[in-house]
């Protein structure tokens, strides 16, 4: 018997020489999350992803756009499967399918399924579902007619193996018994149902097709039960080619449910949800995500369950290989897993490359989280942002265009990231609530290194999100804050601490609160600073609606916002005003005069721009500068810099800060908008982050005339006017906050521009800070 072990055990770690492994390790809480995924298909193009959640919301995602443009939710029951086209989504359930209008969110019909679904497949060049059932019936729908086409039967216990031929006209049916045994597969007129051909009988788990239809690959069992196998037929009258054998049959995890062929390879999922990938010629697994678990064999349900892979390119697939939130992307050039994933059912995502880059909203990147095989530690994906920020990365690694970087090794990251915590708060120590009281209106807090404290480059203080304080590394492992207690946000202050490292990742967030029993402070006031600039001192940068646009936001927040504000001080900047000096002169004087509990709204109108080489920064452009590219140090002398204004927006003492940036690209620019676009978005999401305040943008975006003549504004300003005079007031309480702002022109941009200029533009809002209200309405 020993004897018999040692063999099987060779015979099953043959399969593990010479495959790749994937080895990045993401986590996040089942807590943190808001519902669990339990769906996700992609269109034929790749461009759009649908997921759908266990509370019934669905979301879609457009790559291109690099957001969710839809969510609502479905009255679906226990869901099977669901497909996606262009404008409908298809949720196949136990019993019935539901084809859903999505951009409308309207279920346009509920079609009955004769018996319980045990397979899907899926042609999206042709909106074709076909649907297998147990007692072998199979129903075509049409998606986007959302008509049922035909219904196929195969009599036998359930369907097993089921594909849609490329050219839309067949369709492949495999089928099982209850107990063991062999049947061959049918291939089946879609149309008129007739039998065009059928295989040698087998046990088939699996049936794909190459792109061209002229083979279809199988898998399932050999005859005896024993081992995996791989068939390749003929993909016209499904004679036989070739087969090989793979793993030895000790458990059916290890048997393909679901996949495609392409590059001469198998690439599926496994009835345990490991993605492998065989090689069609020798078997061999060439890669796998290594997520098999023991699983008996059950003839009565070998096959059953939707287990897809999703081309979202020539050479990208996207797939669930954990049976979580966190989906895969594989390339098949380099074979290995480039990117993950991660979607909750609210508005959260994030997108991970292999080398560590990461893109998505604040509240995903810091629920999802680096492990180590090595030690406890968890990384949050926000440790890493100043390092690997990179926005719209997933469209970047489906076409190839991410930047070569080395892959990111998480045990040797984690092990330098630097360790702090909170000794003590007014020279008590925090306790396990992590919470203190205070009346005095100062609070100091203590804090002590515990582990690499030669890697710390800077230690930061935040109060209510906003960052207050930095100290540099000093090499020692004390570091002491002082602090000023406000009740801004009530009587909790909410302070958090996290050290910066030589290797760009910071530390966790060191959370506590402390309550403010003290005086309450006046009623706040709003300091308004618009800057406009039409004319540039060379005019060939002039443009057409900046100066209204200003105008138009500093009328709509005075009309909107006095009962909030004991008092609104206005800066008005327009043209040629609109030089370094007088707009850092406004700065400065709000940073004499604002109190904590106050409000600075900054907004600008005018050109943005990136300086260019290694080092480049992000500048808004005032009136005298008169090259926007080329000139570097015109910029530093008469540009203001992001560094400048991340300066600015920490020693201002107003906690709850907005800047609005409404910064074109020059036309003489167009050719390069879409890189300077993506370098200006990292520049501001690093910048909002870095000081816990709200930046909403329309920066790496072009303007002209003609395209606005209708609206007497840009684009953007025109939704933010319209946003503010009461249209992003989403649920009707006389109050408007920034959140609610920043979510209505992130909808409202994308409309309005595809109607005025055919094409939908995006606008970028990063919300590091705390929500807070800018506008009331009368009753």
């Amino acid at each position: 018997m020993r004897a018999v072990g040692i063999i099987v055990i060779l015979l099953f770690s043959t399969q593990l020489i010479a495959q790749e492994v994937d080895l990045v390790r993401l986590g996040y809480a089942s807590s943190a999350i808001s519902a669990k995924q339990i769906g996700m298909t992609a269109s034929a193009d790749g461009n759009l992803i649908a997921f759908v959640y266990a509370d019934k919301t669905i979301k879609i995602f457009d790559v291109s756009a690099n957001r969710f443009i839809k969510r609502f939710t479905g009255p679906y029951t226990t869901l099977f499967d669901v497909q996606l086209t262009p404008s409908r989504i298809a949720l196949v359930a136990a019993n019935e399918v539901q084809v859903w209008d999505w951009r409308e969110e309207r279920l346009v019909k509920t079609l009955p399924l004769t018996h319980q679904a045990t397979k899907t497949a899926f042609s999206g060049k042709h909106a074709l579902l076909a649907v297998g059932q147990k007692e072998g019936n199979v129903s075509i729908i049409n998606v986007d007619k959302a008509e049922q086409l035909n219904e196929i039967t195969y009599p036998m216990h359930h369907v097993s193996a089921l594909a849609i031929h490329p050219n839309g006209k067949s369709v492949v049916v495999g089928v099982m018994t209850f107990l063991k045994s062999l049947n061959p597969l049918k291939q089946f007129d879609i149309a008129t149902g007739k039998i065009l051909a059928f295989s040698s009988a087998g046990i088939y788990s699996v049936a794909v097709y190459n792109d061209a239809g002229t083979e279809l690959v199988t898998s399932g069992m050999n005859g005896l039960g024993l081992k995996t196998v791989i068939n390749v037929l003929d993909g016209k009258d499904l004679s036989f080619k070739s087969q090989v054998e793979m793993d030895l049959i000790i458990m059916n995890a290890l048997i393909p449910y679901g996949g495609v062929s392409m590059d001469n390879k198998l690439l599926s999922i496994t009835g345990s949800q490991s993605f492998n990938v065989n090689d069609l010629q020798t078997g061999n697994r060439v890669f796998t995500t290594m997520s098999d678990k023991v699983k008996l064999p059950a003839y009565g349900q070998l096959g059953v369950g939707s287990f897809n892979v999703y081309p979202l390119s020539k050479t990208k697939l996207l797939f669930n290989g954990s049976k979580n939130n966190i989906n895969q992307i594989y390339d098949v050039k380099t074979n290995s897993i480039v990117g993950y994933f991660f979607s909750d059912s609210n508005d959260d995502f994030a997108i991970v490359s292999r080398d560590g880059r990461v893109d998505g909203t604040p509240e995903a990147l810091a629920k999802v989280y680096w492990t180590s095989r090595n030690s406890n530690k968890k990384t949050s994906l926000e440790s890493t942002f100043e390092k690997g920020f990179a926005p719209k990365l997933l469209s970047s690694i489906v076409a190839d265009k991410a930047v070569p970087q080395q892959e990111f090794k998480v045990e040797q990251a984690v092990a330098k990231v630097p360790v702090i915590t909170l000794q003590s708060i007014n020279g008590k120590a925090p306790g396990s609530s992590m919470a203190a009281q205070s009346q005095l209106k100062t609070a100091k807090f203590d804090v002590t290194v515990k582990e690499n404290l030669q890697e710390i480059t800077e230690v930061k203080l935040f109060q209510n999100a906003k960052l207050v304080k930095t100290i540099p590394g000093n090499g020692t492992n004390k570091y002491t804050f002082d602090a000023t207690l406000n009740a801004s946000l009530g009587e909790d202050n909410f302070f958090y601490i996290t050290a910066s490292s030589k290797s760009g990742i910071e530390s966790e967030k060191i959370k506590f609160t402390v309550l403010y029993k003290g005086a309450t402070e006046d009623k706040p006031k709003l300091y308004l600073v618009t800057i406009g600039v039409n004319t540039y001192k060379n005019n060939k940068y002039n443009l057409n609606y900046a100066q209204a646009d200003a105008d138009g936001v500093e009328k709509a927040v005075k009309q909107n916002s006095g009962s909030l504000f004991k008092e609104i001080v206005n800066y008005n900047i327009r043209n040629d005003k609109a030089v370094k000096a007088n707009i850092l002169a406004a700065l400065d004087d709000i940073k004499k005069k604002s109190l904590q509990q106050d409000v600075l709204l900054v907004y600008y109108a005018g050109h943005g721009v990136m300086t260019e080489g290694a080092n480049s920064e992000f500048y808004i452009a005032p009136h005298d500068v008169t090259q926007l590219y080329g000139k570097d140090d015109m910029l530093k002398d008469k540009g203001i810099s992001a560094t400048s204004l991340k300066q600015y927006a920490q020693e201002i003492n107003a906690q709850k800060q907005v800047f609005i940036l409404d910064a074109c690209q020059s036309a003489g620019a167009l050719e390069t908008v879409a890189v300077r676009g993506a370098a200006e978005e990292k520049a501001i999401a690093q910048l909002a982050r870095s000081t816990g305040t709200f930046w909403i943008t329309a920066t790496g975006s072009d303007q002209f005339a003609t395209e606005f003549e209708k609206l007497g504004h840009g684009i953007f300003t025109y939704a933010l006017l319209d946003g503010i005079n009461g249209a992003a007031d989403a649920n009707a309480d006389k109050k408007l906050t920034v959140r609610e702002l920043s979510t209505f022109i992130e909808n409202k941009v994308p409309e309005l521009s595809e109607k005025y200029k055919g094409s939908a533009q995006f606008p970028s809002a990063y919300s590091f800070g705390n929500d807070f209200p800018i506008v009331t309405y009368k009753e």
